[in-house]
């Protein structure tokens, strides 16, 4: 069955295939996933997200002919004999966009700079950064900034099947980079439209604060739990509002107006909330810090654990740090992490001997 796959062994020995893509802080997700968007078109449906420099990097290497090994930091590896993949468990995703492709001879090695399940779209990410690396080994050169719509489409329809209705702001995210507001189009065709709000993001830096709670967010295969609870209560008002206070935040935060941007954020949680509150101590505890300190505050993994980022004026976001820093060394657990917005978006290098050259889109 696999006479009309591809064999990258030979490849990949004379040259090897870098990728990373970057993951995002959001406000206005759930509006970008297909029944949302499909129910909600009429409003045109938007969500506003901040790349950020935690990274996924994957690396493709030679492997046996017929085979494809997959190695993932922190989880573990498997081989697998095309055309003979497992489509659940933690190697799904990557078996599944193996399978399309149609490739065999290789060896993904995928590593993350951010902790598991942490909610600031991993998965999307690295869906983006195996099918640009496997792109890139298929037709020996990075793909263009003009074939991100396609990979965008691709990473999220694999996703999307998969597990059920997921979004695509965090494919998005990972292919662009930068600080954007995006529509979606779920109808006659799957799309996106983009607008860039920020042309220096590192000016973002020092209004954005970002944690992790120590807890892995609870992450389900058949679904969003926002979801769920949009198909239990039918609350298409919350979701038109959701993105309405995501285009607000946009706006706001392409005036450099930090302090109403967060005050847009936090209302966005407040009616995420509405549907599925927030019930750990701990969580509730970082959020009443951030609103004390008239910074705005959203939890990035929802039904418990994740991150919390926050976005305020740059002497309230400096104490909320110390706040939040005083809070996990009392409870021996959780952490700030590294949070520098990014323009870079998906970014390759491919490595032959004696040789490097980097292709950023």
């Amino acid at each position: 069955m696999t006479e009309k796959w591809t064999d990258l062994s030979e490849f990949l020995t004379r040259e090897y295939v870098y990728c990373s893509t970057p993951t995002r802080l959001d406000c206005g997700g759930s509006t970008d996933h297909r029944l949302t968007a499909l129910l909600c078109s009429i409003w045109r449906p938007a969500t506003a997200n901040i790349a950020i420099d935690l990274r996924v990097q994957v690396r493709l290497r030679p492997h046996r002919a017929g085979r494809i090994l997959v190695e993932i930091d922190g989880v573990g590896e498997e081989e697998f004999t095309a055309p003979q993949f497992a489509l659940k468990g933690p190697f799904a995703l990557v078996s599944a966009i193996v399978c399309h492709f149609g490739v065999h001879g290789l060896h993904i090695d995928i590593k993350t700079e951010f902790p598991f399940q942490s909610g600031l779209g991993g998965s999307g990410a690295v869906a983006v950064a195996v099918i640009g690396a496997i792109c890139t080994a298929l037709n020996k050169k990075a793909p263009r900034i003009g074939d991100f719509p396609r990979i965008a489409r691709i990473a999220h329809s694999i996703e999307d099947s998969l597990f059920g209705n997921t979004g695509m702001q965090d494919q998005a995210a990972a292919l662009y980079g930068g600080a954007n507001l995006w529509e979606w189009q779920y109808g006659d065709q799957l799309n996106f439209r983009r607008e860039q709000l920020v042309s220096d993001v590192s000016l973002l830096d020092e209004h954005i604060l970002l944690a992790y709670t120590g807890r892995p967010h609870h992450q389900s295969q058949n679904g969003s739990q926002m979801l769920d609870k949009f198909k239990e209560t039918a609350a298409l008002s919350v979701f038109v509002a959701i993105s309405e206070h995501a285009r607000r935040f946009a706006e706001l935060l392409k005036c450099g107006n930090f302090r109403s941007a967060g005050e847009s954020l936090a209302a966005e949680y407040q009616l995420r909330s509405t549907l599925l509150p927030i019930s750990l101590p701990d969580d509730l505890e970082l959020i009443e810090m951030a609103a004390n300190a008239r910074c705005g505050v959203r939890v990035t993994g929802r039904g418990g654990g994740g991150c919390v980022w926050a976005i305020g004026e740059k002497l309230d976001i400096a104490e909320l740090g110390k706040q939040w820093t005083d809070a996990f060394e009392r409870r021996r657990v959780g952490s700030l992490l590294p949070c520098n917005a990014t323009g870079t978006g998906l970014e390759i290098r491919i490595e032959r001997a004696g040789e490097t050259h980097t292709t950023t889109n």
